[in-house]
């Protein structure tokens, strides 16, 4: 099978099979006729795109689907379960002790909070399903499937929230806990809070579509084996939640014993140039966090030195900062799939840059103008997707007015371009700090290796941990069904209902500059999707981590309805 798949088994689907299109060769030969001799440099015959089509895949009727979607009483009960858990402040932060060796510790109780509000919210899961706390504080939840020996379905979604800045309080809209509900013109009922968005809308809608199911379909058991895994420090990298989840599973189902898992992203559907198009993350960017120390001898600041700790930190942040990290448009990189099944299904789209966009891969001069359209088109979150981004985030130093500060640290956050990696990147701040330990005559040590001695006056220290970019999950059979099943809601439910017409939704992968709970799961199996049912709003995106966090309740409502046409489709 190369990208098709019969529908037979899938009664409830109305598609039609998308062939590898003989419309677009005169198109492009048209473009090469236009283009001939407009070019220095010498072109190979443009490369075909590379957009694939999936069947549509329904394991519920349109009728049924549309119910979970509109029934008042569904979406009160999850929106009331939303506010529920928003309400609970499971903030962490870096510095929190292990959940097992402080179980009783003040920073996790919170957690224990949101176990039992989830029992209460969801009895009907509690009560039929198999329920287990991991590391005292993460849940693991298994419904057994009809057949035992295919591999089980995981969903993945975290408990806890980033922490809201106190001073930031006044600016919020809504408290930031308070879960309250506004209405919005464009974007229908909003629900407000920390988490609101990250990441409780999922775990609430994936809850709910299992809830739902066992309300309504009591003797219904899924084909495969469905497990929710919801971790509890997922924005501090999952080191006590996730991890030891995934040890347990290792355990119990043994490397790449899971079917598939589906995680958060920030990548909900959207319309670029005419094409409503969703793009799964499968894959996303590595990390790299990195403290740097600036230490200088102290002292009374009535006679001070040309610079302090703190004005050569300043320097080696505006170093950082001034830097120029160049863009890759690569094979590498699933985000410039997205990008050319855009450039494929657009009617909009001229013609030169479609021609562009289907030679980048071989022509410097295409990728060059397809880069600056992106850019252009998708500003700093189109950018970011094909680049290394760098963010310093937090400072520390000084402790007195008249003292002259001995030691100044300030964090670097870097996520990492697929075609880079963790070595290199730390290799490129290297250089800068050679720079600025050369002007100041510093010493410098870089990950517990010293470069230049530590002198009289000062030295540089960089420390931190980082992690690749992720293994791109294959576009197989598992992947032509997930597919499928986003398609399937989509095209013959969502779309009819909100915009009374019907519409093809093409489906690409892609990356998510975020980390998430999945980068503990790479051993579990290949088959990550990292996806956001919804519409993806730019002003809602603008929120996450930041003052105001909300989500519309329709999003919310998506989430329901894929879990629930996905669990029965397969």
């Amino acid at each position: 099978m190369t990208g098709q798949y019969s529908h037979n088994k899938y009664p409830f689907c109305s598609t039609k099979v998308n062939h590898p299109s003989v419309k677009w060769i005169l198109p492009i030969v048209a473009i090469i006729i236009s283009n001939f001799g407009s070019c220095t440099e010498t072109i190979a015959p443009p490369a075909p795109f590379q957009c694939k089509t999936y069947e549509k895949l329904c394991g519920a009727s349109p009728d049924r689907l549309g119910q979970i979607l509109m029934d008042s009483d569904i979406i009160n009960a999850t929106v009331s379960k939303l506010q529920n858990a928003v309400r609970i402040p499971t903030e962490t932060i870096y510095w929190q002790p292990d959940s097992a060796q402080n179980v009783k510790a003040s920073d996790w109780g919170s957690f224990k909070k949101m176990h039992q509000q989830l029992a209460d919210d969801f009895p009907t899961i509690w009560s039929n399903l198999h329920v287990e706390t991991v590391n005292t504080y993460g849940l693991l939840i298994t419904w057994d499937g009809l057949d035992q020996q295919l591999e089980p379905l995981l969903f993945s979604a975290h408990m806890d929230v980033v922490p809201v800045d106190q001073s930031t309080w006044d600016e919020w809209q809504h408290p930031p806990f308070s879960g309250d509900i506004s209405y919005d013109s464009e974007q229908g009922p909003l629900i407000w809070g920390r988490g609101s968005f990250d990441d409780k809308n999922m775990m609430i809608g994936i809850l709910q579509a299992i809830e739902q199911t066992l309300l309504d379909e009591p003797y219904f058991l899924p084909t495969r084996s469905v497990i929710v895994a919801l971790g509890f420090d997922e924005e501090t990298g999952g080191k006590y939640g996730a991890a030891a989840i995934n040890d347990l599973l290792l355990k119990r189902y043994g490397q790449n014993g899971i079917y598939a898992i589906v995680d958060e992203g920030m990548n909900g559907i959207i319309e670029v140039d005419d094409v409503l198009i969703a793009t799964p993350a499968t894959s996303e960017k590595g990390q790299l966090n990195l403290w740097f120390n600036i230490i200088a001898p102290g002292g009374h600041s009535s006679v001070p030195p040309e610079h302090t700790a703190i004005g050569m930190a300043a320097q080696l942040i505006r170093s950082i900062e001034e830097a120029e990290l160049p863009m890759f448009f690569t094979e590498e990189n699933p985000a410039t799939q997205a990008f050319r099944c855009i450039a494929e299904h657009s009617t909009s789209m001229s013609r030169n840059l479609k021609w562009d966009y289907a030679n980048a891969m071989s022509n410097s001069k295409s990728r060059k103008r397809i880069m600056e359209h992106i850019i252009q088109q998708g500003g700093r979150q189109a950018e970011y997707l094909l680049k290394t981004s760098k963010s310093v985030n937090l400072i520390e130093g000084g402790f007195k007015g008249n003292a002259l500060p001995d030691s100044v640290r300030f964090y670097v956050d870097t996520r990492l371009a697929m075609e880079s990696t963790v070595n290199d990147t730390i290799d490129y701040y290297t250089v800068l700090a050679l720079d600025v330990a050369d002007r100041f005559d510093l010493g410098l040590q870089v990950m517990d290796n010293v470069l230049l001695a530590p002198t009289e006056k000062g030295n540089i220290i960089i420390s931190g941990r980082g992690k690749e970019p992720s293994p791109v999950s294959p576009e197989n059979d598992v992947w032509g069904e997930f597919v499928g099943a986003l398609r399937g809601l989509y095209e013959d439910v969502v779309i009819p209902l909100k915009f009374n017409a019907t519409r093809e939704l093409v489906v690409a992968p892609s990356i998510v500059n975020i980390g998430t709970d999945s980068t503990n799961y790479w051993k579990l199996t290949e088959n990550i999707y990292r996806f956001q049912p919804g519409f993806a709003s730019a002003n809602t995106m603008s929120t996450v981590h930041s003052v105001n966090e909300h989500v519309n309740v329709e999003t919310v409502m998506h989430v329901v309805a894929f879990v629930y046409n996905y669990i029965h489709a397969i």
